[in-house]
């Protein structure tokens, strides 16, 4: 087996394989290669170039590798993001299918060339088994292997997976009175309107914290979401009731910005929640703030960020509007993503009487009755 191993102290790679003279020929030929008799290694300076060629000239002999070792430069799923640019997918995308891809590496210790069909399946089963790791991320990761090695690569053209059942859960959804009572625990404005304007028109945190200023008409009381879930446009609602307070917000918002930034550059700052060097709010200071509120706010719920969106959805249906209009304003694709707010729709729920009343009702009246006769 060719094995390739960073070394810290001296910061050089080192390269070891049992006796081959196709081997050695392959170890001469990459430049500023030094050979190491005591141990039986070649060694190589730490330069992405030398690296890369060593990877693309060991590749078809099965070379293992610690993919966190090697330099980001030497591309070894580049072919990935060319074709995640060419199209079009969505960073959060790309991310996840990219953790799923490294991960698979780093279990393999192999470059992905090298990997087999049985790779792919006893990492599978080492994320089920050893790793309990949950359904959807299972489900995510079969993705990326599909699109990466059938479709990029051509490798297994035949791949497919068996279907996976998916654990069908109920979102725990907010009161009324716990919502209030979130962001009444927040003093901080810019925190409270993040909140505020999340839950009013049914945002992810994704998207609340890429609003610009540009997107808030003030006029028609809708929000603009540019790009969401899907690469998709679409709008929302704005509460007529936060309009005064978001008058205010903007007004502590430009002062709190010149304080830290010039006049020009605070004019060209065009985040609603604008974070650190003329960047949005990072998303996990906007969880962080959801957090910290629903700690204070005495939330028993295993509640997130989210948990506003839930709210926002089931409030509407508990308040008699359409579902089809309630699919429109939080951009699912399906109705049936939406129908999951019908189980939890308290009002709907209330309404249903159970067969036990009914036959409890029947026996009182019943009971009723024959008192009546017997009086009479």
């Amino acid at each position: 087996m060719i094995k390739l191993r960073f070394s810290l102290p001296d910061n050089r790679f080192y390269l070891r394989f049992r006796f081959s003279e196709t081997f050695v020929s392959i170890a001469k030929s990459i430049p500023k290669g030094s050979y190491h008799p005591e141990d039986k290694s070649w060694s190589y300076p730490n330069e992405p170039t030398i690296i890369k060629q060593l990877l693309n000239a060991f590749e078809p002999h099965d070379i293992r590798i610690s993919p966190k070792e090697i330099p980001k430069q030497c591309g070894i799923l580049e072919d990935y993001f060319k074709a995640t640019r060419e199209r079009n997918f969505t960073f959060c995308t790309t991310k996840t299918y990219y953790s799923h891809l490294f991960q698979l590496l780093d279990f393999t210790g192999k470059l992905p060339a090298n990997v087999k069909m049985f790779d792919l399946e006893n990492y599978l089963d080492h994320l089920v088994k050893e790793r309990r790791t949950k359904v959807a991320s299972v489900r995510s990761s079969r993705q990326a292997f599909i699109f990466y090695f059938r479709e990029v690569r051509k490798q297994f053209t035949n791949l497919k997976f068996p279907r996976m059942k998916t654990e069908s859960k109920l979102p725990e959804v907010l009161s009324a009175e716990e919502t209030k009572a979130i962001f009444n625990a927040l003093p901080n404005r810019k925190h409270k309107m993040l909140l505020l304007i999340s839950y009013s028109s049914g945002l992810r945190v994704s998207e609340v914290i890429h609003l610009k200023i540009t997107d808030i008409d003030l006029t028609r009381n809708m929000v603009r979401v540019t790009q969401g879930k899907g690469k998709k446009d679409r709008y929302t609602v704005l509460a007529a009731s936060l309009i005064d307070e978001l008058k205010e917000y903007l007004k502590v918002r430009e002062y709190n910005l010149l304080l830290r930034e010039s006049y020009n550059e605070m004019r060209a700052n065009p985040w609603l929640f604008p974070g650190a060097k003329n960047r949005p709010l990072h998303i996990r200071t906007a969880e962080s703030i959801f957090t910290n509120a629903a700690k204070k706010a005495k939330i028993q719920k295993k509640v997130s960020f989210h948990s506003l969106r839930h709210a926002f959805a089931t409030h509407l249906l508990e308040l008699g509007t359409d579902l089809r209009m309630i699919q429109t304003l939080l951009g699912h694709a399906s109705v049936r993503t939406t129908q999951i707010y019908t189980k939890v729709a308290r009002s709907r729920l209330e309404n249903i009487i159970s067969p036990l009343d009914r036959i409890t009702n029947t026996i009182e009246k019943t009971n009723q009755n024959k008192e009546q006769k017997k009086n009479k």
